[in-house]
């Protein structure tokens, strides 16, 4: 637990933002919004450490909050599943909490009652299918079981890129001046920016914990593929969750594990060769 707290940052911006609600009158609004995503981001943290990912840190931003792990795809559907529900699913207790102490008559009505609709919105919000919001990560890890890792990356995020330029055009039509909407929306289309710009770097990270692992994936497929792709283009077509054995078409046939593609990948700079020419 001591270690968690260590993690937790607060961005520099949060406090001026605190400072302008007091003198407009907003606290209480900043102080619940505060909390539920504190709260949000918690449950997010604590599933992390509690199946021993990396745990970067819990970010406190002006706008929401984000848990960012050093982990690249290569974890159980499970515990991906687990960590990403665990902070929506931290609404659920504070609303049933609120709305039970507003029946037995203990508490601020007022106060619980915008507690319980800030969680609302927070909730629903955060579980649009839009990156990197728990509803984006929810249909990436749905998109990994029908497609390769490499492939359900660039499809989840051109149907977010399309879903989130669909909500702020919706958004500047309806609420032109509404300005936290008008920044969340921006902070989402940066997020998008940065990780079209990052998905290189994820894919080769995805790859390298898959040479670098001990442990094994339960669940094996089997690859066949012309002799002329590139080693490259074999790992590409590498799923989440499965161990690979690529079988080649050639005369012989010939067989070979995906550690031995990775290996010559990584250690041998062989992206851009033929797999026939690779063991000959």
């Amino acid at each position: 637990m001591w270690k968690l707290f260590t993690l937790i940052k607060i961005n520099p911006l949060l406090w001026i933002v605190a400072i302008v609600s007091v003198i407009t009158g907003h606290f209480r609004e900043f102080l619940i919004l505060f909390i539920v995503i504190f709260i949000h981001e918690l449950g997010h943290a604590l599933t992390a450490l509690f199946f021993k990912w990396r745990l970067v840190k819990v970010e406190m931003l002006p706008f929401g909050g984000v848990a960012e792990m050093d982990e690249y795809g290569n974890r159980p559907y499970r515990e991906e599943l687990s960590v990403t529900l665990a902070g929506p699913l931290q609404h659920v207790w504070m609303i049933v909490g609120s709305l039970f102490l507003i029946q037995i008559g203990i508490g601020d009505p007022f106060l619980l009652d915008l507690f319980v609709s800030i969680n609302w919105m927070i909730l629903l919000f955060n579980l649009l299918p839009i990156w990197p919001l728990d509803g984006g990560k929810l249909l990436f890890l749905c998109l990994t079981v029908f497609l390769p890792y490499k492939k359900a990356k660039s499809c989840m995020l051109i149907s977010s890129s399309v879903l989130l330029l669909t909500f702020f055009s919706g958004c500047m039509l309806l609420f032109p001046f509404h300005m936290n909407l008008l920044i969340v929306s921006s902070f989402l289309l940066y997020a998008h920016y940065v990780e079209w710009k990052h998905q290189p770097y994820v894919y080769v990270r995805f790859l390298l914990e898959r040479l670098n692992t001990i442990q094994k994936p339960n669940k094996k497929k089997v690859l066949t593929v012309d002799p002329t792709v590139t080693v490259g283009g074999v790992l590409s077509a590498l799923y989440k969750g499965y161990e690979h054995e690529v079988h080649i078409k050639s005369d012989p046939p010939y067989i070979c594990k995906e550690k031995e593609l990775l290996t010559a990948y990584f250690k041998q700079s062989a992206k851009t060769c033929a797999i026939q020419d690779l063991f000959r």
